[in-house]
Parts: structure tokens; C-alpha cells; sequence
């Protein structure tokens, strides 16, 4: 097969379509890993990037006319509010592509409202409350303090610090007004629900694989500061490695609490219209409470990320992984129909 790598690019790609001198930063690993992967299966692997003009991308797509497009694209000009349309844009030239659909990926890219349709399958999900951009007069008092303010429609916990977490109406406001001003987004103020911060993966279509579930661990981070997913905490080596931070599989989780894990991960990537692959972020409570926190279409798929290493404790390697989501990919339609 030709398979086009899609993915985001921080200026004007090269006109040659030579991207060899990016690719060897560590940066780029993870379209390196998913090139190298279709290329080791005897595809043929075609990149490439998109920054602010979608005309390279469809110019390469008439030209070279692939079977399918490994989708990794997440921006146009360096906002994600455009990943849903970067995948309607293959629907337009009707060529397949992995991963979520157009209509799945803009629904998660508002939180929101991808808990109030779960809420509709009795999932647990934290108490919210939207603040539009420019927006600070919205009632909080249905909130149950300490909360996490973080940013609508951003990913990889972009925006997410300590400062997220505030304990009361006033800490809350300024932190709402930081994203607006700094992020130009809109903002969410979450409860937060204390608890082992879990990752659950899930494959497939019409038929659903639950990987073994992932967790992030805090071993050596203060007992007075709150545990959770911050930028730095997923992105920081050296913060990572000061407070014992680390990301490894699941332990001493009761078996039913795993199989209830399953079937609300399962129900979540059905209601939610996912396909192919998907991340859902978990807060495991003392008292065994499930409640999703975040719902993240299309994840991170370097070697060395969650996917792939869970997809490897069921005996999946990395090409195979690659392969099955091609394989998805090339399926979807069909299934959607």
C-alpha cells in the first residue's frame, strides 16, 4: 500500500518533501516510529507535513494518489480546533484514513460536552462548569471545591500546571482569566476527585479490545500537593524524574473493578463514535469509583506511549499495532455504513 503520514508541522513543509533532518529529533519521534513501522510491513510511506495551507496536503494526495492516510494531524496553524476538519478533508477527497472520524474528533475537542453525553450512559463524570472565553459571571456554587481549571479544547494536558488547582471562588476566577489571556480558550472548572490516575486504552471497530490498563504514579511527590496529570508531570523529564513521577501498568485493581473499567471504556468509545484507536483518562477513588476525566481520540502511538505499551502486554507488537490500525482504517467506512 502508499501510505501518506500526515502530520502537524510548526512551519512551510519543504517543497522537496524531504523531511530526513527533522525526523532524527527526538521531537519527531513519534512520526518516525510510525513511518519506519509502515515501511518495516512492506508498505510505502509518503510524508507529509501541514502548517497553514491545506494545498501541499491535497496536491500530494491528487498527485500521488494513496490507498490510506495515517492521520497524525492535530493543528492548521497551530490550532487544534481545526483537527476535526483535517480529517473531513479526507472525507471530501474520499480516501481513507486511521483513527477517529471528523464528527468523532469534534465532539472530544469540546470536554464539556463529551461528559454530558457520557453522563447519559451512567458514567461518572466530575462536576463542570463552562467559561466562555471573556466569560468570568458564571455561578460555581454547585461546585464542591477544590477544583481543576483547565482548557477547553486543548490535549496533552497543554495549560494543565500546580496553579490548575484551586480551593476557592476567587482562585478560581483568576486562574479562568489566565487561560483566556494566555491561551486564548475557553476555560472548564472541574471538581477534583482524588484518586490513582488510570489510562485505559481501547482497539477496534465493531469489535472492541480493552488493553491492560496504565497508570501514572507519584512516588515521591509532596503528600500536601495534589496528584494529577500537569504538563509537566507527562512532559518533563527532569520534573519527572525529581518527584518520582512515572507511567507503568496497573496493580492490585480488583478484578471486577477492571472488568466494570472495561465495559465503561467500551460503552464510552461506542457513545462517543470513536474507531480505530483511543485513550480514556480515569480517576480510580479509594471507594472504587470510576470517573472519567478525559476522553482522547486519536493518542499519542509512539513506541514508548500508552498504546503501544499496553497493546504489547496482550503480545501486539509495535508493527502489528501500526498494521491494525491501517487495517482499521481501511474498514471504517464500510463499518460505518
Amino acid at each position: 500500500m502508499k501510505i501518506l503520514v500526515a502530520f502537524d508541522y510548526p512551519k512551510a513543509p519543504p517543497k522537496n518533501g524531504d523531511y530526513a533532518a527533522q525526523l532524527h529529533a527526538d521531537d519527531w519521534r513519534p512520526i518516525r516510529n510510525v513511518s519506519e513501522a509502515i515501511v518495516r510491513l512492506g508498505h510505502e510511506a509518503i510524508l507529509q507535513g501541514v502548517f497553514d495551507n491545506i494545498m501541499p496536503l491535497i496536491t500530494t494526495i491528487r498527485r500521488r494518489k494513496p490507498d490510506l492516510v495515517f492521520n497524525m494531524l492535530e493543528t492548521f496553524k497551530q490550532q487544534r480546533k481545526y483537527e476535526g476538519a483535517l480529517a473531513g478533508l479526507f472525507d471530501l477527497l474520499q480516501v481513507p484514513y486511521t483513527g477517529c472520524s471528523a464528527a468523532a474528533l469534534t465532539i472530544c475537542r469540546n470536554k464539556q460536552y463529551t461528559k454530558q453525553l457520557l453522563s447519559q450512559y451512567d458514567i461518572h463524570i466530575p462536576k463542570s462548569v463552562l467559561f466562555p472565553r471573556g466569560k468570568t459571571n458564571r455561578s460555581i456554587k454547585d461546585l464542591t471545591f477544590p477544583v481543576i481549571v483547565k482548557p477547553l479544547g486543548l490535549e496533552g494536558s497543554d495549560g494543565i500546571s500546580q496553579a490548575s488547582f484551586v480551593e476557592d471562588e476567587k482562585a478560581c476566577i483568576e486562574r479562568v482569566k489566565t487561560l483566556h489571556e494566555n491561551y486564548e480558550v475557553d476555560a472548564l472548572a472541574e471538581e477534583y476527585i482524588e484518586g490513582r490516575e488510570i489510562y485505559a486504552g481501547v482497539l477496534g471497530l465493531d469489535k472492541l479490545t480493552a488493553l491492560p490498563l496504565r497508570e501514572m504514579l507519584f512516588t515521591n511527590f509532596p503528600e500536601d500537593k495534589p496528584k494529577f496529570a500537569t504538563f509537566h508531570a507527562k512532559w518533563n523529564p527532569e520534573f519527572r524524574k525529581k518527584w518520582g513521577i512515572k507511567n507503568t501498568f496497573a496493580k492490585g485493581i480488583d478484578e471486577k473493578v477492571e472488568a466494570e473499567i472495561e465495559n465503561i471504556s467500551k460503552t464510552a468509545f461506542r457513545a462517543l463514535g470513536l474507531s480505530g484507536f483511543a485513550r480514556l483518562d480515569l480517576r480510580l477513588t479509594e471507594k472504587n469509583e470510576i470517573y472519567v476525566i478525559e476522553v482522547n481520540p486519536n493518542p499519542n502511538i509512539a513506541n514508548d506511549d500508552e498504546i503501544a505499551y499496553a497493546a504489547q502486554r496482550l503480545g501486539i507488537s509495535y508493527d502489528q499495532l501500526i498494521q491494525k490500525l491501517i487495517d482499521y482504517g481501511k474498514r471504517k467506512d464500510s463499518v460505518r455504513s
